[in-house]
């Protein structure tokens, strides 16, 4: 396993507790051996109309406003562009002298977003609802993947169908069932993200083993590790009632690092 050690980097909740209407970026820097890599963040309210056709023609690659277009559905228009934009306010902490729309998020071969056009190897993982987008941008060395979700009372019938008896039991017994709930969702899609293969498995491949409290000052931080994929861990952060999830590679020392970006 490499040894990471943290360099710097932004936090995310102090500035977004008091700016929930903008956009939020973030990032950290920290090595691996001789090499300095970084992870970046945005996380934004989804836009109206008019700022998301301005950020639309100032962010988004021609090939991505055009697939954009291409959408029957407004609703479905509106998500697709909101995500790229997110994603693109990560790709920019990354590499701020890169401009956004000489950049294309471009579909994979099994539906992820890939990153184009970049001079070094970075993936996206991209996630949003009808409120929230967020983007994270990371290096391939170090496979991520992100997930958002809005804490809502709809939910509360929905999440425990795909839930073991397990997870529910802990969802029962760590706090507010509603709030772990969405906790353990967004684990589940951080980490079939980062894996590249989503729900394409069995969903036992992302049964939660253990949900642990790693800091409660100034924002409550939550981990999950995962009975069969144990390779991968996940951080999580509530934030103006949404649930934020990171997966990553569960080394100990990359995990205290990447605390730093949600603390």
């Amino acid at each position: 396993m490499g040894q990471y050690r943290f360099i710097k980097g932004d936090h995310i909740t102090e500035d977004l507790m008091e700016k929930p209407n903008e956009f939020f970026q973030s990032m950290i820097r920290f090595s691996l051996g001789n090499e300095e890599l970084a992870v970046g963040l945005a996380l934004c309210l989804s836009l109206n109309n008019e700022d998301l056709n301005t950020k639309t023609r100032m962010l988004l690659h021609p090939e991505e406003i055009n697939t954009g277009s291409s959408y029957t559905s407004d609703i479905h228009r509106r998500s697709f562009l909101n995500g790229r934009i997110a994603g693109k306010m990560a790709i920019n902490k990354v590499f701020p002298d890169i401009p956004s729309a000489a950049c294309r998020i471009i579909t994979g071969s099994i539906g992820r977003p890939v990153i184009g056009d970049l001079p070094r190897h970075y993936g996206i993982s991209i996630a949003n609802n009808e409120s929230w987008n967020a983007g994270l941008c990371f290096p391939l060395s170090v496979p991520m993947g992100i997930d958002v979700e809005t804490i809502t009372e709809k939910n509360r019938a929905i999440i425990p169908s795909i839930l073991s008896s397990r997870e529910k039991d802990l969802c029962s017994s760590k706090g507010d069932p509603l709030e772990l709930t969405h906790l353990l969702w967004t684990a589940k899609e951080a980490a079939g993200k980062a894996i590249g293969l989503g729900f394409r498995v069995p969903t036992e491949w992302y049964e939660i083993e253990s949900v642990e409290t790693l800091r409660t000052e100034p924002q409550l931080i939550r981990q999950c590790c995962f009975k069969n994929l144990s390779v991968f861990t996940t951080l999580s952060v509530e934030i103006h009632g949404v649930m934020l999830s990171i997966a990553f590679p569960a080394e100990n020392n990359l995990s205290q690092t990447m605390i730093r970006l949600l603390q």
